[in-house]
């Protein structure tokens, strides 16, 4: 059984639920974390991830897999820096240089993913709702800010990154390079949103499994 911890994306959370479930019925013990902005835990991505070592990590057992979403992936990575983590899964990373600016990124996230399986308005609602416009704005504000690639120096931990094809948000040529540049790899989704694995869980599954098994990702 391994201990898996899942930073979800910005101030939304209620979507990954049903990934974190079948992982659990896997037979592993799984921890999804509140979303980054929520009240109760840091909206600023630094300082979730600090969180996130000092209070979560410190105190549980060693970490088999962190796995980060979308803007979670910045704050879990700041948490692999700063703590014994074994291997690091980061999913839709962000954000990239090409869109580090308040107008671009606000565009890109209002775009969505544009997929079939994306989260809804309405189900995400009750989930902004937790964190509130203010929080997540300044969420947003510090996902420019922290620069995954910098951040990535500090990690040790075995590293795999994803790309959805649907993805508005993140594009191939940021995530394989992120990969790359540190002795990581790059998955390829091509069908997947940027909201993976929302309505993919099984593929979830089997992804995480190879990685605990120590095998290379398939695409």
């Amino acid at each position: 059984m391994a201990n898996i911890i899942i930073v979800p994306g910005l101030a939304v959370r209620s979507f990954v639920v049903p990934a974190a479930r079948r992982l659990a019925r896997s037979g592993h013990r799984v921890e999804l974390l509140p979303a980054p902005a929520w009240r109760g835990v840091p909206d600023d991505l630094a300082e979730y991830g600090r969180w996130l070592a000092d209070e979560v990590l410190a105190s549980a057992d060693p970490v088999d897999l962190m796995i980060g979403l979308s803007v979670g992936t910045q704050a879990a990575a700041v948490a692999a820096a700063r703590s014994d983590v074994r291997r690091l899964l980061l999913v839709s990373p962000t954000v990239e240089p090409s869109r580090r600016s308040r107008g671009r990124l606000l565009g890109s996230w209002l775009r969505g993913d544009d997929h079939p399986d994306s989260p809804s308005l309405r189900q995400q609602a009750p989930d902004w709702a937790r964190a509130g416009a203010r929080r997540i704005y300044r969420g947003m504000m510090s996902a420019i800010g922290l620069r995954l690639e910098d951040v990535l120096d500090g990690v040790s931990a075995e590293l795999t990154m994803t790309h959805s094809g649907w993805d508005n948000l993140t594009s191939y040529a940021f995530a394989a390079a992120l990969a790359a540049d540190h002795g990581g790899r790059i998955l390829e989704l091509p069908e997947a949103p940027h909201s993976w694995p929302i309505g993919d869980e099984e593929r979830f599954v089997t992804l995480v499994d190879a990685l605990l098994a120590g095998d290379g990702p398939d695409d």
